[in-house]
């Protein structure tokens, strides 16, 4: 064979045995994606923009493309998001969090099954990431898998047995295999590290229920109702860190709430305000910021929000509401009435505007208007202690004590630091009632209950009429 034959086979052979390893190599990496920002305020698009041009200049930089789907993904931008983690993980495919991104966008886009995939692959990197197994959990039980998802939410538990979200994905794994007696115990577990974790309170209720454990499933329910969007607050850094860099306005308004929420109320203004600087035109920052500075005492400039909201959207009912209630404690008892008015104008239906007008007709001697506004507002919100206390107080003093010794029945649970209060107007409309025995059992709760949350304003009235109720005597 000559030097050019022999030349020309080692070619080939090398030419295949390239083309064989390039096929095993992984695919090739995706083009950046083509975004449309629109609909993004310009501090936003600016933000954007400049991580996006970064990108472009850094191909092979994996830490600018993850970055990049980083600030698409907290925009909500979850298609083009996957697609720069994708090029993050494939140009290094060693590092977790490009992996951890992109199964949490594949999840959130309801590509469980991919999803489950990819997380599998960020454990493989790294196993001790607790909110990836979770997340793994929660896939597959989304996606039936529920001997597979129980395995592994009772992993959690057994490594950190203070994470309620795994007690209550447990409890649904339970239940989906018909073991109610274990969801139950889970669910139980889940109420008890987060008492106002509120579908775990309602899963609760419904294993009691199909246990035909009735009472149990009612105290779950009302506890349901006391805080029915509860959960526990997050423990995954990552989406923490992703959270951050959002610099919307609606973003601020969000962190705004959860500040109100912890009673810090002025530093939920500071968010509020910070909100209105990115977007001068959003309703709901105005909105909110009535009833901020009206619980703050600062009335000139819940007006002035008041105002703003009213010119943006004249349509808003809470934005009305919010200024009732404002004017209502500043003693403005006609214009809050106006205001309340022109909330139930726009949604017939809310219930704490006829509440707040009940309270007002009430004031003027107008009865039977009141009553009626205070049963509308129980039948657009049946669960509403306020409302209750407040009808079968007026009927009470009417004298129609059966009716309404009914409705402050209906006010004594759930326990919480305002039950005291309604335990005393039981007891007091069962002594007007000439109920003697039924009046000095309420009335003992409710002092009990003072000292027991240290009101010591309630318990010095409380003492008082129970020394009186106490020294007087049936009449022979």
């Amino acid at each position: 064979m000559t030097r050019k034959a022999l030349y020309l086979i080692f070619f080939q052979a090398f030419a295949f045995a390239f083309s064989s390893l390039g096929a095993q190599q992984d695919p090739e990496v995706p083009e950046l994606p083509h975004l449309t920002l629109d609909n993004f305020s310009p501090g936003i698009r600016e933000q954007i923009g400049e991580v996006y041009s970064y990108a472009r200049s850094h191909p092979e930089d994996a830490a600018a493309n993850g970055r990049l789907g980083m600030v698409l993904h907290t925009y909500g931008l979850l298609q083009e998001a996957a697609v720069c983690y994708r090029r993050a993980g494939q140009l290094e495919p060693n590092v977790f969090q490009w992996a951890y991104y992109l199964g949490v966008v594949e999840a959130d886009q309801g590509r469980c099954d991919a999803a489950t995939s990819t997380l599998r692959l960020a454990l493989q990197i790294n196993a001790g990431y607790l909110p990836t197994k979770l997340r793994l959990a929660n896939c597959l039980h989304a996606s039936a898998a529920w001997e597979a998802s129980g395995k592994l939410y009772a992993e959690i538990v057994e490594q950190r047995p203070d994470n309620a979200d795994a007690y209550y994905g447990l409890g649904r794994a339970r239940a989906a295999r018909h073991d109610l007696t274990g969801a139950a115990e889970a669910y139980s577990k889940a109420c008890a590290l987060f008492p106002d974790f509120g579908p775990a309170h309602y899963a609760l209720a419904l294993v009691h229920r199909s246990l035909g454990q009735v009472s149990q499933a009612e105290e779950q329910l009302r506890l349901y109702e006391r805080n029915k969007d509860g959960a526990p607050p997050s423990s995954d850094p990552l989406l923490e860190e992703l959270r951050s860099l959002n610099k919307s306005a609606t973003r601020q308004v969000q962190i705004g709430i959860q500040l109100e929420r912890q009673g810090r109320l002025e530093e939920s203004a500071t968010a509020h305000e910070k909100a209105l600087e990115i977007d001068p035109q959003l309703v709901q920052a105005h909105v909110n910021l009535v009833e901020l500075y009206g619980r703050l005492g600062q009335f000139e400039k819940a007006d002035e929000h008041y105002r703003a909201a009213a010119r943006l959207d004249p349509s808003s009912s809470e934005n009305y509401y919010n200024y009732g209630v404002l004017l209502l404690g500043a003693e403005r008892y006609q214009q809050a009435e106006s205001a309340f008015r022109k909330t139930m104008e726009i949604n017939p239906f809310h219930s704490g505007a006829h509440n707040n007008l009940g309270f007002l007709l009430e004031r003027q001697g107008r009865l039977l208007e009141a009553e009626a506004e205070y049963r509308k507002a129980i039948e657009n919100k049946p669960n509403n202690r306020q409302t209750h206390f407040n009808l079968g107080r007026l009927l009470v003093n009417q004298e129609k004590f059966e009716e309404g010794i009914r409705e402050l029945k209906k006010t004594i649970e759930p326990e919480d630091e305002n039950t005291p209060r309604y335990r005393y107007a039981l007891g007091a409309a069962f002594a007007r009632s000439g109920d003697r025995d039924s009046a000095l059992r309420y009335i003992r709760q409710a002092r009990d209950g003072a000292v027991a949350l240290g009101q010591s304003g309630l318990l010095a009235s409380i003492e008082r009429d129970l020394r009186t109720l106490e020294a007087s005597r049936v009449p022979q």
